[in-house]
C-alpha cells in the first residue's frame, strides 16, 4: 500500500527518526520485534498499535503497564489525525501526512551554526511496508518491485499480458505459473526452453518455500510468505519442534558502526566533533585509539551517513532468537578508518579467539560486508563460515563515496566545515576501498571513467591510498565461495551516476549527481547484490536495513532451520 503518512520520532539529540507508514497494522513497542522500537523504560514491550482501516487511522494502547495518551489525555482507542502528538512512556511521537522528508546529498556547512542546525534538523528515515500477505519479489538487472500474491494463479513470462512480463530473450512467451493450492504455493514451468531453476537444480514444479529464490532468465524471484509481528521470534511461544542448535553468529557492522576510545575517552560516537575537532579523527593517529562495542545510538552525518543503532541487531538476536552475547554472539568492534583488510585480519583473530563449535554465520552491514569477504576469501575463513549474510554491501562500490573525497573550488558547495569533514575522510583508507569500481562516472564527452585508477581527479597526497585500494579491491573479488545472501534496498532516490567537467589536462572542474530510485539511497541495487548469490530486496533505506522487520525475518529462517 502506498504511504498513509508518518510518525516523527524526535531523539534526545535533537534528531528524528521518521516511520513512513505502508502497512494497514503496525506495532509500537520495546521489544525488538515491533515495527518501531522505543528504547525506553517506561514502554512496555507491545505497548500500542496502529490500525489503519476504511474509516481512518486508529491508535490502540495494548494493555500498557503506563498507558497512552494522544495530545495529553490517555486513551484505550482513538481516532488519529495529522498533528496528533503521541505519547508512550517518554517517548513522543508526531503523526504527519505527506512524503518523507528528503534532504540534500550534498550539504553545505560554513560554520559552527551551520553545524547546530544542520545537526539538530536530521532525520533518519525508514520505511514500514506491509509484511502481512504472501508476496513475491522481482529483480531484474534494470528493476526490482514486489507482486502480493492475492489471486489463484499468476503467470510469468515474455508476453505483455504476463502477470509477470519480463524482457528477456531467455523467457518464453508462457514461461512458467504460480498456483496457490490449499494455502502452498507453486510454481510450475510450462514447456519453457530454458527452464526455472532453484539454485544449481532445474525444477519443473516446485512448492515456494519461505525466501526460495527462483531463476527465470536474468531475473531473480524470491517468494516471502508473509507474517506477522509475533512470528519474527521462537522465543514466546510454542517451541520449534525438534529445535536445532543455534548457529554462532558474528555481526559485523558498517562505516562510522564501532565506538572508538582513546584511552578512558569515547571519542566515537561524537558527530559534532567531527566537525569542530576533525584532527582527532585523522589517520595516522597521534594517541592509540581502540574499537570497543558497536554504536547504540542513530548516527547522522550530513551527506555522508545516516543509519541505526547497531546494538538494536543484537537486541533482536537476543531477545527473539535465544542467542547470548559472548556465547554464541560475537559483535565485531573494529577501527572502520583503517584498510578492510586490517580489519579482516583483526576479525579472523576475534574468531579464532572465540571459543564456539560449528560452522559460523557472519551478518555483515555496508562496509562490514568488505571485511568480512576478505575474511573469508583470503584468510581461510571459508573453513569456519557457513553462511554470510550481506546488508547493503557496497561490493562493486558506491557513486556517492567519490563526494566524501573531493577538493577543489567550485566542484560541489560543501562549505568550510564540509571541507573540514573531506579532510578527516581523505586520510581512511576505508573510504577509497568504497569507491565504484564500475562505470558509473562520465565526462562532458561521454567518456567513462574509472575512479580507482585515473588519478588526475585527487591531490597528489591522496593517490598511495587510491592505489591501495585498487589492490583491495583485485584481492577481496567479486564472488563469494561461501553460502551468501545479499539483503539491498531497492526503490529509493540513490546517487547512480556522476557527470564531471573536466580541464584539458583531465582535472576536474564541476561535478553533478544523478539520482534515480535505483537502490538504498547509499548503495545501488547493482552494487549491492554479489555474483552468485541468493537475494532479498526489501524497499528500505540503507542504514536501516538492519532494523528491518522483512530482513530479520530472513534471518531468522536462515538461522533456524
Amino acid at each position: 500500500m502506498e504511504p498513509i503518512g508518518k510518525l516523527v520520532l524526535k531523539l534526545a539529540s535533537g534528531q528524528k527518526e521518521e516511520f513512513a507508514l505502508a502497512k494497514a497494522s503496525v506495532t509500537i513497542g520495546r521489544a525488538a520485534i515491533n515495527d518501531i522500537v522505543l528504547g525506553d523504560s517506561k514502554v512496555s514491550r507491545v505497548h500500542a498499535r496502529l490500525q489503519y482501516s476504511d474509516e481512518g487511522l486508529s491508535l490502540i494502547d495494548l494493555g500498557s503497564a503506563n498507558g497512552t495518551r494522544v495530545n495529553g489525555l490517555p486513551i484505550e482507542r482513538v481516532a488519529v489525525a495529522p498533528g496528533d502528538i503521541i505519547e508512550l512512556g517518554d517517548s513522543t511521537l508526531l503523526y504527519e501526512t505527506g512524503p518523507p522528508t528528503i534532504e540534500p546529498e550534498v550539504t553545505l556547512i560554513d560554520s559552527q551554526a551551520d553545524v547546530e542546525a544542520t545537526l539538530t534538523g536530521a532525520t533518519l528515515s525508514m520505511t514500514l511496508s506491509d509484511t502481512h500477505g504472501p508476496r513475491l519479489a522481482v529483480h531484474t538487472p534494470n528493476k526490482t518491485w514486489e507482486i502480493p500474491l492475492v489471486s489463484d494463479a499468476l503467470t510469468i513470462g515474455r508476453h505483455s499480458n504476463s502477470d509477470i512480463a519480463l524482457d528477456d530473450p531467455r523467457v518464453s512467451r508462457r514461461h512458467a505459473q504460480i498456483e496457490c493450492r490449499r494455502g502452498a504455493f507453486t510454481i510450475r514451468d510450462l514447456n519453457s526452453a530454458n527452464g526455472i531453476w532453484l539454485g544449481k537444480q532445474r525444477v519443473d514444479e516446485h512448492t515456494l518455500q519461505d525466501g526460495d529464490t527462483i531463476r527465470v532468465g536474468g531475473a531473480q524471484l524470491v517468494f516471502k510468505r508473509g507474517f506477522e509481528h509475533e512470528d519474527l521470534t521462537v522465543v514466546e511461544g510454542p517451541p520449534l519442534s525438534p529445535q536445532p542448535p543455534r548457529r554462532p553468529v558474528v555481526i559485523v557492522p558498517g562505516l562510522f558502526g564501532s565506538q572508538l576510545w582513546r584511552g578512558g575517552e569515547r571519542i566515537w560516537p561524537r558527530v559534532k566533533y567531527l566537525f569542530t575537532n576533525p584532527e582527532m579523527y585523522c589517520l595516522p593517529e597521534g594517541e592509540p585509539i581502540e574499537a570497543r562495542g558497536l554504536v547504540d545510538e542513530v548516527v547522522i552525518i550530513p551527506g555522508l551517513i545516516k543509519q541505526e543503532g547497531y546494538g538494536r541487531l543484537g537486541d533482536y538476536l537476543e531477545e527473539a532468537l535465544g542467542y547470548e552475547r559472548g556465547k554464541d554472539l560475537l559483535e565485531f568492534a573494529y577501527d572502520f578508518r583503517q584498510d578492510a583488510r586490517f580489519c579482516a585480519r583483526q576479525l579472523a583473530e576475534a574468531i579464532d579467539g572465540w571459543k564456539v563449535t560449528g560452522p559460523l554465520t557472519i551478518i555483515a552491514h555496508s562496509l562490514g560486508c568488505l571485511v568480512s569477504r576478505y575474511y573469508v576469501e583470503r584468510l581461510g575463513g571459508k573453513k569456519k563460515v557457513e553462511r554470510l549474510i550481506m546488508m547493503g554491501g557496497p561490493h562493486h562500490g558506491s557513486p556517492k563515496a567519490i563526494v566524501g573525497l573531493l577538493f577543489g573550488r567550485g566542484l560541489l558547495p560543501f562549505g568550510l566545515m564540509g571541507d573540514r569533514l573531506r579532510e578527516v575522510l581523505a586520510t581512511f583508507p576505508s573510504a577509497y576501498q568504497v569507491l565504484p569500481a564500475y562505470s558509473c562516472v562520465y565526462d562532458q564527452s561521454d567518456q567513462p571513467i574509472d575512479v580507482l585508477s585515473d588519478e588526475l581527479w585527487l591531490p597528489k597526497k591522496q593517490l598511495p591510498l587510491l592505489r591501495s585500494a585498487r589492490a583491495a579491491r583485485r584481492e577481496i573479488g567479486n564472488r563469494c565461495t561461501v553460502r551468501s545472501v545479499s539483503v539491498f534496498g531497492y526503490g529509493l532516490k540513490t546517487v547512480t551516476n556522476v557527470r564531471v567537467r573536466r580541464d584539458s589536462e583531465g582535472r576536474w572542474e564541476k561535478v553533478d549527481l544523478a539520482l534515480e530510485p535505483d537502490g538504498d539511497n547509499t548503495i545501488p541495487e547493482r552494487s549491492a547484490v554479489l555474483e552468485g548469490s541468493e537475494i532479498h530486496p526489501v524497499q528500505q533505506y540503507h542504514g536501516a536495513l538492519h532494523a528491518d522487520n522483512d530482513v530479520k525475518m530472513r534471518l531468522k529462517l536462515e538461522l533456524t532451520r
